[in-house]
């Protein structure tokens, strides 16, 4: 008995928007921890340079990571719609 082309066609669909979301969700944790990294290093090398700018350089440095953070939770966003809306298609 052959199996329905239906429902082949609903599994591919389906691990295309897996496949689809989780390279979304591994590129930007990747990207969020380069980010993070290359903000903290050149933070570090701030301070050393220039101890007394700390203060404002930590400042730059939360609000550069909340930035990097908040593309983290777009590409999260991303992931949500390949699988629940590309998946449904």
């Amino acid at each position: 008995m052959a199996p329905n082309s239906s429902s082949i066609g609903d599994a591919v669909r389906t691990a295309g928007a897996l496949v689809g979301g989780g390279l979304a969700l591994g590129g930007g944790a990747i990207g969020a921890a380069v980010g993070d990294g290359l903000a903290g290093s050149q933070t570090i090398a701030a301070i050393a340079r220039q101890p007394e700018i700390e203060g404002k350089a930590r400042q730059y440095f939360f609000l550069t990571v909340g930035l990097v953070e908040a593309m983290y939770f777009i590409n999260l966003l991303f992931m949500v719609v390949f699988i629940y809306v590309f998946k449904k298609q």
